[in-house]
């Protein structure tokens, strides 16, 4: 029977050792999106998607596009009519058709990874109090699985207010966006001494092109380094060396070898190699363990024996 239960708790051991490797190698889904600011004409929108894939590891990115007034890059009344509008959301806090699309948008991702799951959302200028509006129309449980990151938001968006997984904003020192954000300035101004606890999800950023105007730019240097920073801090906790590996090593070059591999082909290859190599990274594990815990048995408690036989 000692034997039995001994068995049971070995083989227990095991498995959760196993499963916190798998969490390792393998972590929860996670989907990323993004809105725009103000001035986004449809074709503005795939340059941003692609470097912000590139930057978080070449993940899909889905952008829920704000709509611009603007008929061209040079309808300057359209871009009056963008910037009443935003002005309408941060000062009354009217709730339009991009905050439905985004609140359907945003509700789609989370069924996309499921319960256990983690949407990634990044925001800018506008797109911030688009996505603060939307946080009201979404219930706590959901917003417990989105992260937020803010760059230049008209609208800081805190913890102390959603219960979302994380909200990060960041603000450069002269981006003109704060002329409209006291919140942002009031810790800005407080040196993060004092407040009402939210000053450590807002974080300023030195200009790195001493223009305000270029600062504001999601793009453009300065928040493009914090860009950067957050591609970093997802790869390092939600994309998979193995998943990487399984592109890089096996998936990648098979398909450019094969002219006419098609993409469902591809993803459909990528999916079966590394549901191959988590059963057999889980077994592994598994053996590996067990037969540590049984061969070190007697070197463990032997000594301790030996001392209750010398008593």
């Amino acid at each position: 029977m000692r034997a039995l239960v001994r068995f049971y708790i070995l083989v227990a051991s095991a498995l959760w050792t196993a499963h916190s490797c798998y969490g390792k190698l393998l972590p929860r889904r996670t989907k990323l999106t993004w809105v725009n600011g103000i001035a986004h004409m449809p074709e503005h929108m795939s340059d941003p998607t692609f470097v912000i894939s590139t930057i978080f590891g070449g993940v899909k990115v889905d952008y829920c596009h704000n709509p611009s007034s603007m008929t061209s890059e040079s309808d300057y009344l359209g871009f009056v009519k963008d910037g009443i509008q935003a002005s309408t959301h941060v000062m009354m806090g009217r709730l339009t058709p991009e905050v439905d699309s985004l609140v359907e948008h945003l509700r789609d991702a989370l069924k996309q990874v499921g319960r256990n799951g983690r949407v990634i959302h990044i925001a800018h200028s506008q797109g911030s109090v688009i996505t603060w509006l939307a946080a009201q129309r979404l219930k706590p449980e959901e917003c417990k699985r989105i992260e937020i990151i803010s760059f230049g938001g008209a609208a800081t968006i805190c913890t102390s207010e959603f219960p979302f997984a994380r909200c990060i904003n960041y603000y450069s020192v002269n981006d003109p966006i704060l002329n409209v954000v006291p919140s942002a300035v009031k810790a800005l101004k407080s040196g993060f001494s004092f407040g009402d606890g939210m000053q450590q999800e807002i974080i300023f950023l030195a200009s790195r092109t001493g223009d305000p105007a270029t600062d504001h730019g999601l793009l453009n240097p300065t928040y493009l380094e914090a860009l950067v920073w957050e591609g970093q801090r997802y790869q390092s906790l939600f994309l998979s060396p193995l998943g990487q590996m399984a592109g890089a090593a096996f998936v990648g070059p098979l398909s450019s070898t094969v002219t006419w591999f098609p993409n469902f082909a591809y993803e459909m290859t990528r999916r079966a190699f590394i549901a191959m190599a988590r059963i057999f990274t889980l077994l592994w594990e598994l053996v590996h363990v067990t037969i540590t815990r049984l061969l070190g048995k007697g070197e463990r408690y032997d000594p301790i024996l030996l001392k209750i036989h010398d008593k």
